[in-house]
């Protein structure tokens, strides 16, 4: 990140796209003529074979020329296309950056905004899968807190969590499920996919809430348990039909202590730039 920032001071006119670039409900995109003006060309037909060959080569590579290069006809009745912002890198790259100079501006510059975009998504999904290991993390915690609240003993607790577990994961103890996602000695849900971290949280919530509303009259251990087995089948049973699988047959997704280490690196290098 750090060298892309040098990139975009050493090049104040990297700014020149900036000026051209639109966004609206589906997010950036550019306009042919506009990208052509600022590239250095002076003939719509000399840059419509750049656009061509962009597109071209676009579609090689698997990649929906459609979605990127997009032919319009303005208000003016004029020929134009709207770029995406891969479309604009392409073009940059099947451009002739010896006679036009712009060219291997254009070429730093779209590769840049690509690669921020995909930090951008990223950083996205690694909240949403922190998020959801906190959320299991403050169930799983609040249902213990209600189990011991209502006289139920500390080893009591932990039993009928387990068999909470057991429930939902088909018969797979804990230390099981920490085998299965390969998280060692850490806790299963480390590794577990968010689909599993909510449904787990959404099992805690619904056996907390009954032991809430219902109090000490839930029917100590032996009920409590009943109802915490019950709501981890339910979510079980939902989990398998809108999904296709059992929650203990979801492969292992990226361990959060791992994501957490690499926001960590990131917030040091952002303070140390």
């Amino acid at each position: 990140m750090s060298g892309d920032n040098n990139i975009i001071t050493n090049q104040s006119s990297f700014s020149d796209f900036e000026k051209i670039k639109h966004t609206d409900g589906d997010g950036e995109f550019w306009y042919g003529r506009e990208l052509m003006d600022a590239l250095g060309y002076t003939n719509w037909r000399n840059f419509f074979a750049v656009i061509e060959k962009a597109r071209k080569s676009s579609e090689n590579s698997g990649a929906s020329a459609t979605e990127h290069f997009h032919n319009i006809v303005t208000t003016d009745n004029i020929d134009d296309y709207r770029l995406s912002r891969y479309a604009c890198y392409i073009i940059a790259q099947n451009g002739d950056a010896v006679r036009k100079p712009k060219i291997a501006e254009a070429q730093a510059y779209f590769a840049i905004q690509t690669r921020r975009q995909e930090l951008s998504d990223q950083e996205l999904k690694d909240e949403t899968r922190l998020e959801r290991r906190k959320e299991f993390s403050e169930s799983d915690r609040r249902l213990s807190e209600n189990i011991m609240e209502v006289g139920v003993s500390a080893k009591g607790m932990i039993n009928i969590k387990e068999s909470g577990n057991r429930t939902f994961f088909g018969g797979k103890s804990s230390k099981e499920m920490r085998g299965r996602l390969g998280t060692g000695t850490k806790p299963w849900a480390d590794k577990a996919s968010n689909v599993v971290l909510a449904g787990k949280t959404f099992a805690n919530e619904l056996t907390s809430a009954s032991i809430e509303y219902k109090g000490a009259g839930v029917g100590g251990a032996p009920k409590i348990k009943e109802i915490n087995d019950e709501n981890n089948q339910a979510v079980r049973d939902i989990i398998r039909k809108q999904q296709g699988l059992f929650p203990e047959d979801f492969p292992p997704s990226e361990d959060t202590k791992k994501i957490e280490r690499r926001i960590a690196k990131n917030n040091k290098n952002l303070l140390e730039q």
